[in-house]
């Protein structure tokens, strides 16, 4: 097996000193390329970029503990990894030649970085598939902030409606004990066109999809399961 070797092209810079200080997907970071490099960010401008990584820190095992399963790190997104590369899609806020802010990245002070590439919405983005049942985070504000997350990727900044479809959202997740875009959902949104694109986007579901249903506004969401569980909430 041929061995292959990886320059890094620079380092991520941040406050984040371990793992355990990084918040919740990701904190505010700066992408510090090597001069030799900067000419390669010409053309680069605010929107959304994939950075690699190398998770220098990490341990390289091909499988880990999740909820008392094990689970290989193929079908996981643990840092523990048999090749420690970390992926991820970002906002470019702005470059000042070669320091690249960024909004959000998981990795401490100091990571190398790999590569950066343009996220590209019709070769990158795919609406429809759930994530597995076993991405739902296991605490309240986390799952939280993963519907927001989800909402800002594909209606743009928050607003008081995507708010309040944000909210609604977590309500299902809880009252129902099921995760908001489980393809057996199925949302039934009687509100505005702002309230329901907050809710398409955690479903996961495109117009046509049988899991959404748009109609007249009524001021009403309701979310239901095929055995016949049903919750309602007033918008």
């Amino acid at each position: 097996m041929s061995d292959y070797v990886l320059n890094p092209i620079g380092y991520v810079r941040n406050p984040f000193r371990t793992e355990d200080e990084i918040p919740y997907q990701g904190g505010a970071s700066i992408l510090e390329l090597l001069p030799d490099h900067q000419e390669a960010a010409s053309g680069l401008e605010p929107g959304y970029i994939w950075v690699l990584t190398w998770l220098h820190q990490s341990e390289r095992t091909p499988a880990r503990h999740a909820g008392g399963r094990v689970r290989g790190s193929f079908a996981s997104r643990t840092p523990v990894r048999l090749n420690p590369v970390g992926i991820t899609v970002t906002r470019l806020l702005s470059r000042e030649g070669a320091r690249l802010s960024v909004d959000a990245l998981d990795v401490i002070d100091g990571t190398p970085l790999l590569d950066v590439k343009p996220y590209v919405r019709e070769f990158d983005c795919v609406f429809g598939p759930a994530d597995p049942a076993w991405r739902r985070a296991p605490e309240r504000k986390q799952r939280l902030a993963r519907i927001v997350r989800t909402i800002e990727r594909f209606c743009g900044p928050l607003t008081p409606e995507l708010t309040r479809a944000a909210d609604i959202a977590l309500a299902a997740d809880i009252d129902l004990d099921v995760a908001v875009n489980s393809p057996d959902l199925t949302w039934e949104c009687c509100c505005s066109l702002g309230i329901a694109a907050g809710i398409q986007a955690v479903a996961g579901a495109p117009l046509h999809s049988p899991r959404f249903r748009l109609g007249p506004d009524e001021g009403l969401i309701r979310v239901s399961l095929p055995e016949g569980r049903r919750v309602e909430y007033r918008v």
